[in-house]
């Protein structure tokens, strides 16, 4: 997937993914590790879940699943 980073030092971060229907997804992370996403209404409230395997950030958002490696979140 299509996605951008905005990182603000500290291990602060937002991370945006493009999904196949071409809505965005936000994805939030402080001090290095993700603490939410940008659901809504509209979405139901799906529930977030995080674990760390390695280098490698595993979300759950609902039905949604994204990887994310570490050095997107902290650069490098």
């Amino acid at each position: 997937c299509e996605f951008g980073v905005a990182r603000a030092g500290g291990g602060y971060a937002t991370v945006v993914i493009k999904k196949p229907d071409g809505r965005t997804r936000a994805i939030f992370f402080s001090m290095g590790k993700p603490i939410g996403a940008d659901n809504s209404e509209a979405d139901g409230y799906p529930e977030f879940g995080a674990t760390k395997e390695n280098d490698l950030h595993l979300i759950r958002l609902g039905n949604e699943r994204y990887e994310i490696p570490d050095a997107v979140v902290l650069g490098g």
